[in-house]
């Protein structure tokens, strides 16, 4: 069985346990030198109150002899009643002492306290008076004071024999003065005696007090250091419990961000930092395990993308290939047969019935579609195979395209803007091709009866070019924008639009072989904006660099 540790205890509470100890430790202990200082005030009042009742009580005593000579001078009765009532105030004083000194259990308070209150004393202080004289009672200064304080109340009753001696003397008509004089005699060594006692007293008590000064000032130094050291040591120890916990957390969370998923953070406690840093370290362990789990997901995902990769590029470049020699090797058949077909419409056209005639016109159609078809295949798989890129003035590019372009711009009385173009890396042959392809079908899918009108713009943005072709044709439908780059799509019949549907396939593979991207925004009814990106630095000029 473990042993209670309060260290270890403290260690492992949560925060707010230790806030609320440290707390209550601070509130205590404020309370402890709040009553301190309460204990201290009340007993050095209770020193002021002995002070005040030995003044009042030598005053009475002094009275009370002074009388008596008034007495024997005046033989006025009303001076002897005035020294019995001076005589009060000792007897009072002599009654709550006889009280004190009964131990504690056999003590009467109301007797105390009413001989206290006829020796002139303040009510208020009579209880610090017996608290005083019960704790202190053992110190040397104290029991000094209390000594002295019996010794003058011993000479209060030989004072009031003294006092019905002369007053028996006073009122005997047989008195003499030498019969006087002895008893004045005895009054005043009497008095040098009570003075002896008044003066031990009020030296002793006010030795005890600057006694209890000096013990109450320990007491309150040491409790405000005990208080202020307990605060400071208990935000020490928290703040280093917090704080020790966190930096181990920090550091581990520091590797972990560099891929260091080793270091653990150390535990320190099982509070909420102690909390936090156990589940850090779960999370890092599931992070490395996850990580792993992820670079062996990579490397068989490289391998399979690799071999992939290889067999797309193998069957793209057969795929070519065989577009290439397809459409090279389809052309001499399809010479052939437009050849003979058009010796046949020479020789035989208007000699044969009117569906022989047509048929022959159905041939024609078909192998002259054939024939774009073929060159548009060839054109595609030719494009990608310049040798590097080179530096290219776009404008001189859209003019050499528009002086071919020129007659069908002038046949649809087309209006091609364009702004001031880049100078940059590029394969010239596409890229005339690209602007070729755009303008052309911006013309083609014109509105009936509209005005072609054609603009080019230029925008750059990090690391491209981003051109805009914008047209006022018929516009593409939303649903189609993807679909018009992939190779033989068409969206309209052919005899509304000619056309093979390779053009946007094309303008998407220049794009691409470019390091750039093409898209359309379009509305029907409105026309079509296509953009397209064009790399500041391509692809291959990168490698280069």
């Amino acid at each position: 069985m473990k042993r209670f540790s309060p260290i270890r205890w403290f260690r492992d509470v949560s925060i707010k346990t230790k806030l609320y100890f440290t707390v209550g430790i601070m509130a205590t202990l404020i309370a402890i030198e709040l009553a301190a200082l309460a204990f201290s005030i009340h007993t050095l009042s209770s020193v002021r109150a002995y002070v005040n009742g030995e003044a009042l009580w030598s005053k009475s005593q002094k009275d009370a002899m002074y009388t008596l000579i008034n007495y024997a001078r005046t033989k006025d009765e009303t001076e002897f009643a005035k020294f019995k009532q001076f005589l009060r105030v000792p007897l009072g004083d002599h009654a709550a002492l006889v009280e004190l000194g009964k131990p504690k259990d056999e003590r009467n308070f109301e007797t105390i306290k009413r001989g206290f209150i006829e020796g002139r004393n303040h009510p208020d202080d009579v209880q610090g008076m017996v608290n005083l004289f019960s704790r202190f009672y053992w110190n040397y200064y104290i029991d000094k004071a209390i000594h002295a304080w019996i010794g003058a109340d011993s000479t209060i009753p030989h004072f009031i024999i003294l006092g019905d001696k002369l007053h028996e003397a006073i009122i005997d008509p047989q008195n003499t003065q030498a019969r006087t004089n002895a008893i004045f005699d005895e009054i005043e060594a009497l008095n040098a005696v009570v003075t002896k006692y008044e003066d031990e007293f009020s030296y002793q008590l006010g030795e005890g007090s600057r006694w209890l000064e000096k013990l109450i000032l320990k007491i309150l130094l040491g409790i405000a250091l005990t208080v202020e050291a307990t605060g400071l040591i208990l935000a020490i120890v928290v703040s280093r419990s917090i704080s020790r916990g966190l930096d181990a957390i920090f550091d581990s969370a520091d590797a972990v961000a560099k891929g260091d998923f080793s270091v653990k953070a150390k535990v320190f406690s099982k509070d909420e930092i102690g909390t936090l840093a156990h589940k850090f370290n779960t999370m890092a362990s599931e992070l490395e395990q996850l990580q792993n789990e992820i670079k062996d997901n990579n490397v068989n995902l490289e391998k399979t993308v690799e071999l992939r990769t290889a067999e797309l590029e193998r069957k793209n470049k057969e795929l070519e290939q065989f577009a290439y020699v397809a459409s090279h090797d389809l052309q001499e058949p399809l010479k052939t047969v437009s050849g003979f077909v058009g010796l046949l419409r020479k020789q035989y056209q208007g000699r044969l019935d009117e569906n022989a005639d047509r048929y022959l016109a159905y041939i024609v159609q078909a192998s002259d579609r054939m024939k774009t078809l073929i060159k548009d295949l060839l054109d595609y798989s030719r494009i990608g195979r310049a040798i590097a890129f080179v530096k290219a003035d776009c404008n001189i590019l859209l003019h050499e395209v528009l002086a071919d372009m020129n007659q069908n711009i002038r046949e649809n009385k087309a209006v091609v803007k364009a702004d001031d173009l880049p100078v940059l890396y590029a394969y010239p042959t596409e890229l005339k091709l690209l602007f070729q392809n755009l303008i052309s079908n911006a013309i083609k899918f014109k509105k009936p009866g509209a005005v072609p009108e054609v603009n080019i713009s230029i925008s750059n943005t990090p690391g491209f070019w981003r051109f805009a072709v914008s047209d006022n044709g018929i516009g593409i439908d939303q649903q189609h924008r993807d679909r018009i780059f992939i190779i033989f799509q068409r969206l309209h019949n052919r005899k509304d639009y000619e056309g093979s549907g390779i053009g946007l396939a094309h303008c998407k593979k220049i794009v691409e072989l470019h390091g750039g991207e093409i898209w359309v925004e379009s509305t029907p009814g409105k026309g079509s904006t296509f953009f397209f990106t064009i790399a500041e630095l391509p692809f291959g000029l990168q490698d280069e660099n």
